[in-house]
């Protein structure tokens, strides 16, 4: 793992810039398979799948990280002067700096971050009502919404992803196509818990914008404590005086946020009017200048709905879809034990390739996949005395892949980023596009070594 100390970092204002700009599937926040051991890194089984690590030439290394945060907008950018030629110390970037879990306030009268409500820089909400609305109505229930219209006002945010792409193909990002900025918002209860329920905002940054937002996130670095390893409730936030980091991170937020740069607005909820626990999943995706319902993946064309139900460790679909192949057979325990051991291995097979970027993206995958797989393979892995860490499909990273920190490989719910109560909750799949985004920020914007 490389150091935290201060380097000289050069960006050439020209360079040529990351960023994908199609869809994340139904925008279903990644989060997926973990492993009895967590996925820890380092070298791989045969046939597992790696990216390179540090390094990578970039034509143009050389130019200015503060001009090219200055060109984003010094609220997102910082202070450092600079400009072509110059350079400024920065922290190179780890899991915590590009996917941020804000630890959970004490109560909701004071947020931690921003509401939902709130206003971005272009002067509109970060969720927008209408599109609250929308989602929370649930057809699927008839005439009983998911969630009701108060629940609006109670949105928080609980997590911030910056990736280099919006990752609708499998591999590393184009260099033509715009990044993403990814906001979790959950409900917050009085006492500050969080509701089962969550809404996933996808917002474009340009490809001209790109450098500069990789410039605000490492001057960003500069004021957290070291947090080299695992991906974590942020370590900056829950420092002792994490105020100066969450107003520059507020202002990055505000500056790529708000609904003039929405591209993809997803939920996946509890229903409120029921006591079992299932679950819903909707989403809805700017095109041209409407939204529109996603469909599902692996279903019909009219299907704009997935319900998920618990039943013991189980998870039953509807409707049913088996897309990858494989994946009805690991979430259902009576079908995965019923199979031979070979089946089994291939169950969870299925399952290492759902949490791997290099291999699927949520555009392949049923909703569901990207949400228990964590569980599910921790759970099916020891039943089965597999270990998932010789599986051939799994992802390999020199970044820490573990997934400690949160409780998605112990915890019987869906939520791939964000918290169950107040039990924080990271996903493998999260981790795995975590350490993705890392390794292309540095094949294409390095470090001066």
């Amino acid at each position: 793992m490389q150091s935290r100390g201060p380097v000289l970092l050069g960006i050439a204002l020209g360079v040529a810039v990351l960023g994908c700009g199609s869809r994340d599937g139904s925008g279903r926040p990644a989060g997926a398979a973990g492993s009895v051991a967590n996925g820890a890194g380092g070298a791989g089984a045969a046939g597992a799948t790696t990216i390179g690590g540090a390094g990578g030439a970039a034509a143009g290394i050389g130019g200015s990280a503060a001009g090219a945060a200055n060109a984003a907008g010094g609220d997102a950018g910082g202070s450092a002067a600079g400009g072509t030629g110059g350079s400024i110390p920065f922290y190179p970037l780890d899991m915590n700096d590009v996917t941020i879990l804000a630890p959970l306030p004490p109560s909701s009268a004071t947020p931690v971050l921003l509401r939902g409500t709130d206003l971005a820089h272009d002067g509109t909400a970060f969720v927008p009502r209408v599109l609250f609305d929308r989602l929370a109505a649930g057809g699927e229930l008839g005439s009983s919404a998911v969630l009701n219209a108060a629940t609006y006002d109670r949105l928080q945010l609980v997590a911030v992803r910056f990736d280099l792409c919006d990752r609708h193909l499998p591999g590393v990002c184009p260099e033509t196509e715009d990044a993403r900025m990814r906001l979790v918002f959950q409900p917050l209860l009085p006492d500050g818990q969080a509701e089962d329920a969550g809404f996933h905002a996808f917002y474009a940054l340009r490809t001209d914008e790109i450098s500069g937002a990789v410039a605000a996130l490492r001057e960003l670095s500069m004021l957290a404590p070291p947090q080299t390893g695992a991906l974590r409730v942020s370590p900056a936030l829950g420092a002792d005086n994490p105020e100066a980091y969450a107003t520059k991170l507020r202002a990055f937020i505000e500056r790529y946020g708000g609904e003039t740069r929405l591209v993809r607005l997803t939920m996946n909820a509890q229903p409120q009017i029921f006591a079992q626990v299932r679950w819903v999943f909707r989403g809805v995706e700017k095109k041209a200048d409407a939204f529109s319902d996603m469909p599902l993946v692996g279903g019909n064309a009219s299907d704009i709905s997935e319900s998920v139900i618990l039943n013991g460790s189980s998870f039953d679909v509807m409707p049913s879809t088996d897309t990858p192949s494989g994946l009805l057979g690991a979430i259902q325990k009576s079908v995965f034990d019923a199979a031979s051991a070979t089946q089994q291995r291939d169950y969870l097979s299925a399952l290492a390739a759902v949490e791997n970027p290099l291999t699927h993206t949520a555009e392949t995958l049923a909703c569901v996949a990207c949400h228990v797989t964590t569980f599910v393979t921790s759970t099916r892995a020891t039943d089965s005395s597999i270990d998932p860490l010789t599986l051939p499909a799994r992802y390999t990273s020199k970044f820490e892949l573990s997934t400690n920190a949160g409780e998605a490989a112990t915890t019987r719910g869906i939520r791939a980023l964000g918290y169950n109560a107040r039990q924080p909750m990271i996903s493998q799949r999260v981790v795995n596009d975590t350490a993705q985004t890392l390794a292309e920020i540095e094949q294409r914007y390095p470090s001066l070594r």
